[in-house]
């Protein structure tokens, strides 16, 4: 008996093990350092982008596209030994600039390849920093929301003592008890708005666990001043289209190059088929050796219709890009300083909030249970006070929310790490 007692108790003790391991598995802690690594390694589109920069140094290898060798064999049963029957070999090729022209031109494709991870990599950290914030944040609201329970719960305990002692009456326990369930929903709420924000962040990091932050409570970021030395040309967006402009200017000089000539060569050998004589034609005064021939040809554009429409269109798609190139970099100029404001006015409400509305938020917790402890206001005077400091906390919170994703946008449209 005592064996089957033991055996089951280690059973138990093994299934417990085996169900808190998995759990654990299912979630980690992790830093916001080590969340953007894990994103720059496992995001899809990050790898899409390696994968595009790669190709594209693939296609450099193509600037040098010579065209195929041709190889022909002639033999005319009429004609003796003449050159028509020949083994040759020809082959021609463009003019030698328009060689490294489209190796330039694939080189700025490439160099676009770059800049668009580089826009991808910033956008990522963006959205991770971002989500990892704003999963601090509704922590932040769980954690605002645990205290007040704590509160509510004292609170609808007190009002049942009394409403049991004959000294109030049942409605003080109702909404006491209202209160508290009130509180519980609104918890209930924030718990399930923290396990969203965490399957947001799964994604953007391509991960199978849960991500918590290792952060206890929401920190303030620190903002980079000062905010007057913004330069849109500098930033990974406007790298792009910097990088867009020059690959249309160099696809220009590769059609400029259509105006010049192309050159062929071709190398001749005399050869008779000895078997394959049906006309019976002489040939023994060719019989002391084959003779070698060459021919040097130049192809010449005469008609430049077509070559000139194709430089005109070029030309429109290198002043297209010129224009969206200003076109950005005047939103973003726009865009940043739209950023600053919003800085500012995050700033000023949680400068308050720091200064005087946590404080007073205590101080009327504190002071309203005393006093309604001591009988010296009633319920309902309560109750709208533990709101106020509930208010306060949670606008507190919202506030350094507010202040801190702004500071993550204005990293982001300047291409902070």
């Amino acid at each position: 008996m005592k064996t089957k007692i033991r055996i089951s108790i280690f059973t138990l003790l093994v299934m417990l093990f085996t169900v808190s391991s998995g759990v654990s598995a299912q979630e980690s802690v992790n830093t916001l350092d080590e969340c953007i690594r894990l994103a720059m390694e496992n995001n899809l589109t990050m790898k899409s982008g390696k994968i595009s920069i790669e190709r594209a140094k693939d296609l450099q290898g193509t600037a040098f596209n010579i065209e195929k060798t041709s190889f022909s064999l002639s033999q005319d049963p009429t004609s003796g030994g003449s050159p028509d029957n020949s083994i040759s070999l020809s082959q021609s090729f463009d003019f030698p600039t328009v060689y490294t022209t489209r190796s330039k031109l694939l080189k700025a494709e490439t160099n676009l390849e770059r800049s668009n991870l580089e826009v991808t990599r910033n956008e990522l950290v963006k959205e991770i920093t971002g989500t990892y914030y704003q999963l601090l944040y509704a922590k932040e609201n769980i954690k605002i929301l645990q205290e007040q329970d704590s509160i509510y719960s004292k609170f609808l305990f007190l009002a049942s003592a009394k409403f049991k002692a004959g000294e109030t009456s049942r409605l003080e326990q109702m909404n006491a008890e209202r209160l508290y369930n009130e509180n519980k929903i609104e918890l209930q709420k924030a718990e399930k708005d923290y396990q969203n924000v965490q399957l947001i962040l799964q994604r953007w990091m391509n991960a199978e666990v849960s991500v918590n932050p290792l952060e206890a409570e929401l920190p303030v970021m620190a903002a980079n001043y000062p905010f007057n030395n913004f330069s849109a040309e500098q930033t990974p967006m406007g790298r792009v289209f910097q990088s867009q402009k020059e690959v249309s200017e160099k696809n220009l000089s590769v059609v400029k190059q259509g105006y010049l000539p192309s050159f062929n060569f071709a190398l001749k050998n005399q050869f008779l088929i000895k078997g394959f004589n049906p006309y019976d034609v002489e040939r023994e005064r060719f019989n002391k050796g084959n003779f070698m021939g060459f021919e040097v040809g130049v192809n010449i554009p005469l008609f430049f219709g077509e070559q000139r429409a194709k430089t005109k269109a070029a030309k429109r798609e290198v002043e297209i890009a010129r224009v969206q190139q200003e076109e950005v970099v005047q939103a973003m100029q726009k865009q940043y300083q739209t950023y600053i404001n919003d800085f500012y006015k995050a700033k000023n409400s949680l400068d308050y909030y720091t200064s005087q509305g946590i404080a007073q938020a205590d101080d009327i917790t504190r002071i309203s249970q005393v006093s309604y402890e001591k009988g010296e206001i009633g319920y309902v005077e309560y109750i709208q006070n533990l709101k106020t400091a509930v208010e306060i906390h949670l606008q507190r919170t919202n506030a350094v929310n507010d202040y801190n994703q702004t500071i993550i946008m204005l990293n982001y449209i300047q291409g902070n790490k």
